[in-house]
C-alpha cells in the first residue's frame, strides 16, 4: 500500500447494527463477540460515537506524523502534545474518526517551507499535520512514502518517564505497550492511538507524567479490571485485529490514570 493508499482509503460503507465498524476493523461479532476484549472494544466504539462534546465538529479528518529520527520517548510526548494542542472542533473531529493517523518517511526540516507542520519535536525528527479532510494532506501523502522501520520494534530497556509540557500537575498516567510481534511501523500506530486518544478525553493533561512500560504480551486476565466496561471513563484501551488471525482481537496497550475519570 502506498502513503496515498493509506491516507485516503476508499469510504467506509454504513457500519451494521452489530457495531462491526470498518473505521475501526475490530472483528466483535460472531464467536469472537463475547469476552473482555470485545466489551472494552464496544465501550471504545460508544465512546467515539458519542464525541467529546456537543458542539459542531470537523468531519472525515486524518492527520500525518512525519518521521525523520525516530526517538520513541520523544514520538510518545510527541503525540500527547499534539492532541492537546487542538482546537475544540478539530479535536473532537479527530477522535471521532478514531484519531485516523497516517505515518510517512521523510524529513520535517525540509518539508517546513511547503509543508507547515502543526507540532514538531525539539530536534524536527519528527513533525505532526493537521487534522485535516483528505484532500489537504494530499499533497504530502504523495510526496512521501509510508514509514516503515525495523521489524521488530526494538524499545528501551525498563520504565520511561514522560514529562508532558505544562506546570507539574502532580497526576501521572500508566501505560503499558506490546511488541511480541510488532514492527516499527505498527507500533507507532497502537502507540499513537494509545496516547493521543487518552489526551484527547483528558486522561492526559499538561504537566501529567505518562509512565510508560513494555511487554511482549498483554494479557486480557491480567487487565481485566481495566478492561470492564464500567472503568472505560478512566481507561484507555488499544484494541486491534491480530496480524495472524484477523478473526481475533489482541490487547496492544493500556492506559490508566489516578485522575477519577476523563471526558468520556
Amino acid at each position: 500500500m502506498t502513503a496515498d493508499q493509506a491516507l485516503h482509503p476508499p469510504p467506509a460503507e454504513e457500519p451494521p447494527a452489530d457495531l462491526r465498524q470498518p473505521a475501526t476493523g475490530l472483528p466483535i461479532t460472531g464467536p469472537y463477540a463475547t469476552g473482555p476484549l470485545a466489551a472494552a472494544a464496544r465501550a471504545r466504539i460508544a465512546a467515539v460515537r458519542h464525541g467529546l462534546g456537543d458542539a459542531p465538529v470537523s468531519p472525515g479528518l486524518t492527520a500525518a506524523v512525519v518521521v525523520g529520527e525516530l526517538d520513541l520517548p520523544a514520538f510518545l510526548a510527541g503525540a500527547a502534545r499534539f492532541a492537546l494542542g487542538l482546537p475544540p472542533a478539530l479535536a473532537d473531529g479527530w477522535y471521532r474518526t478514531f484519531t485516523r493517523t497516517v505515518f510517512l518517511s521523510g524529513r520535517p526540516a525540509t518539508l517546513a517551507a511547503r509543508h507547515p507542520h502543526r507540532h514538531a519535536t525539539p530536534t524536527a525528527g519528527l513533525a505532526w499535520y493537521g487534522p485535516a479532510r483528505r484532500g489537504a494532506l494530499r499533497p504530502l501523502s504523495r510526496l512521501l512514502r509510508a514509514f516503515e522501520g525495523p521489524a521488530p520494534v526494538r524499545v528501551p530497556d525498563g520504565a520511561l518517564a514522560l514529562p508532558v509540557p505544562g506546570p507539574p500537575s502532580g497526576h501521572t498516567a500508566d501505560a503499558v505497550l506490546a511488541t511480541g510481534g510488532t514492527s516499527t511501523a505498527a507500533y507507532l500506530v497502537h502507540a499513537h492511538h494509545l496516547v493521543a486518544e487518552a489526551a484527547l478525553r483528558g486522561l492526559i493533561r499538561p504537566g501529567d507524567t505518562v509512565r510508560l512500560t513494555h511487554r511482549h504480551t498483554l494479557h486480557p486476565g491480567d487487565f481485566r479490571d481495566a478492561l470492564d466496561p464500567s472503568r472505560a471513563g478512566s481507561v484507555q484501551t488499544r484494541i486491534a485485529p491480530c496480524p495472524t488471525d484477523p478473526h481475533r482481537l489482541r490487547l496492544y496497550g493500556v492506559l490508566t490514570t489516578d485522575r477519577p475519570e476523563g471526558k468520556h
